[in-house]
C-alpha cells in the first residue's frame, strides 16, 4: 500500500515537471529559431543587394496575430538600397516566396525598404502562443 502511494505521488509530481520542462525547451527552440531566421534574412539582404545598409532589425517570437493558439517567428528589417522595389524583389526571388507572410515594401523615406517575414515556430503549439 505504501509503495503504491509513493508511486502515485511520484507520478503526480513527475508529469507536471515533464510538461513544464518540455514547454520551456520548446520556448528556447522557438526563440533560437527566430534568431536564426533574423540572422539569415540580414545576411541574405546584404549578400543579394549591393550597397545595402541595415537600418534596424527587429524580431519577435510568440502569438503575433492575437488570435488562435500558435507561436510565430517574426522578423522585420529596415534597410536602404539604391535599387527600385521591383529590383530588390528580383534579387531575393530565388530565396523568398512573396505573400502575406513574406514581403518587402518601400517606407516613407526615399531608398528605404522594410522586409517582413513571418513563419510558424518549430514548436507552434507551445504555451507561449496562448
Amino acid at each position: 500500500m505504501k509503495k503504491g502511494l509513493i508511486m502515485v505521488f511520484i507520478g503526480i509530481v513527475a508529469i507536471p515537471l515533464f510538461i513544464m520542462t518540455f514547454e520551456i525547451f520548446g520556448m528556447i527552440v522557438n526563440h533560437a529559431s527566430t534568431g536564426v531566421q533574423t540572422n539569415r534574412l540580414r545576411r541574405n539582404i546584404v549578400n543579394a543587394i549591393p550597397n545595402t545598409k541595415i537600418i534596424s532589425s527587429e524580431s519577435r517570437t510568440g502569438n503575433t496575430s492575437g488570435t488562435g493558439n500558435h507561436v510565430d517567428c517574426l522578423t522585420q528589417i529596415t534597410f536602404t538600397s539604391t535599387l527600385s522595389l521591383s529590383d530588390v524583389r528580383d534579387k531575393l526571388d530565388n530565396t523568398y516566396d512573396w505573400n502575406d507572410s513574406c514581403y518587402v515594401k518601400k517606407t516613407e523615406k526615399e531608398g528605404e525598404y522594410l522586409f517582413f517575414l513571418l513563419n510558424s515556430a518549430p514548436f507552434a503549439d507551445n504555451i507561449e502562443g496562448h
